[in-house]
């Protein structure tokens, strides 16, 4: 993975996005997606900022960013 490259893991076991939107509801540069699915999608990885706030919010934990 080069300098520039983000990778956004969310592990579906934890997320209760079903429930709690606070990742597509938080995002500055909405790197997330949550249109007729239960839980959220990740559709901009590459728009990521790297300010976290996604996973320092997540209440399950289910947010890794990799860089």
């Amino acid at each position: 993975m080069g300098e520039d490259m983000v990778k956004i893991v969310i592990d579906y076991d934890k997320c209760v996005g079903d429930f709690d939107k606070i990742c597509v509801e938080i995002c500055p540069v909405s790197v997330f997606r949550n249109e007729k699915l239960e839980k959220p999608e990740v559709v901009n990885e590459e728009s990521c900022i790297l300010c976290r706030t996604c996973q320092f919010n997540c209440p399950c934990q289910a947010i890794e960013i990799l860089t």
